[in-house]
């Protein structure tokens, strides 16, 4: 997908955050009604959640025409982005990318419900070691609720597969770091492409651009995968202690949820404890920068190499604004419209720091961990400038 669309490595840890209250309660509730000698039901039902994708992403009406061409020609995309990216940014892949997808929604759905199954496994690990649904009324409730819980998550996911256009996965949680791999939904691309009256090869070209500079901001700097995998180790060892707690944490997560009410504060972040929200601040900060750093170099060599540029920012920019209801009111449940801010806060971060010192010295925040601006140097670039200068 493009930077401004879903990142779906990215809505899966917001994700998890907004379901952790309801984990909490079941967890709560199921521990109260355990017996010995019943086998555990998993917390997920990860098979209810495909078939419930698949149905919701009407795959079958969206086919790919001339795979193989597409095929070549995003590899061709790619080739002619790499050098172009590397020459604006001053750093070189250690490899090239080479496993390059063209995926219809079923295929992308079969390939994230893998990555997601994974994202959520240290949860349901530390559900199933202490003991899951056991007990008559637990297990009934637990199979209710592994069905539920899979539904909502397919059902996500069915609504992400009708609208992701690329996707840079890094297989963050695999045991091994290896090099990403780039996903092209193409009826997804093909539909937008027709429907803004866009240029076939130059929107292709304007999203591989941009999924291929988080190749770069992932393999050029392999610290940032190692950095990303422990700041999701935190997250998830946080929320596991929160559900292992006592019930009192689910009521001091709803008051603190009620008392959220008119701050201005995502529901997300009401719910979160001071440690939870210390985890989901450089989160947030790593993400902002990442889909930010993005968009800024596409846009920069985009400029330069698309003679349709303007007009492909304008009419998806238009199209964005013309957003159902629906959308809405799941990118406000979900947090997907935190990632939405997060491509503007972070752009117009490296847009600053580029047009006051220019993008070898922005180029810093990759160094390092160090270097990573806070939500605060985010939103106040000039905070963070002066934090490296002081460095110097």
């Amino acid at each position: 997908m493009t930077g401004k669309q879903n990142d779906l490595r990215r809505f899966g840890a917001a994700l998890l955050l907004g379901m952790a209250a309801g984990f909490a309660a079941r967890y709560y509730f199921e521990t109260r009604t355990r017996s010995e000698g019943r086998v555990a039901i998993g917390l997920i039902d990860w098979e209810q959640a495909r078939q419930t994708a698949l149905r919701l992403s009407q795959w079958e009406q969206a086919p790919i025409d001339n795979r193989s061409f597409r095929r070549e020609q995003y590899a061709r995309m790619v080739t002619l982005s790499e050098p172009l990216i590397a020459e604006y940014l001053g750093v070189q892949l250690p490899e090239p990318v080479s496993r390059i997808f063209v995926f219809d929604r079923r295929e992308w759905l079969e390939a994230n419900i893998v990555s997601f199954s994974q994202l959520f496994r240290p949860i349901e690990e530390m559900y199933e070691k202490n003991g899951g649904g056991r007990g008559a009324l637990g297990m009934l409730m637990n199979d209710v609720s592994s069905k539920l819980l899979g539904m909502q998550i397919g059902g996500l996911l069915g609504y992400l597969a009708q609208r992701v256009l690329g996707q840079y996965d890094l297989s963050l949680l695999s045991a091994e770091a290896t090099g990403g791999s780039l996903y092209f939904v193409e009826p997804n691309i093909a539909r937008v492409q027709q429907q803004l009256g866009l240029s076939d090869a130059e929107f292709r070209l304007w999203i591989t651009l941009h999924e291929m500079t988080h190749a770069f901001e992932f393999e050029a700097y392999p610290w940032v995968r190692r950095y990303f995998r422990e700041l999701l180790d935190q997250n998830f060892a946080l929320i596991s202690s929160q559900m292992l707690s006592s019930g009192n944490n689910l009521f001091d997560m709803l008051v603190r949820l009620l008392q959220g009410i008119g701050s201005g504060q995502h529901w997300i972040e009401t719910v979160l404890t001071p440690e939870q929200r210390a985890v989901f601040d450089r989160i947030q900060a790593l993400m902002s920068l990442i889909e930010g750093y993005g968009n800024h170099v596409m846009n920069a060599v985009g400029r330069r190499l698309l003679p349709s540029f303007s007009q492909i920012e304008q009419r998806v920019a238009q199209r964005q604004k013309q957003r159902t209801m629906l959308d809405l009111m799941i990118f406000r449940l979900t947090g997907l419209d935190l990632k939405l801010a997060q491509y503007q806060q972070g752009e117009a971060f490296v847009n600053a720091v580029v047009a006051e010192r220019g993008i070898q010295f922005a180029g810093r925040v990759w160094e390092r961990p160090e270097n990573l601006p806070t939500m605060d140097e985010i939103r106040d670039p000039a905070q963070w400038i002066r934090r490296m200068d002081r460095q110097q």
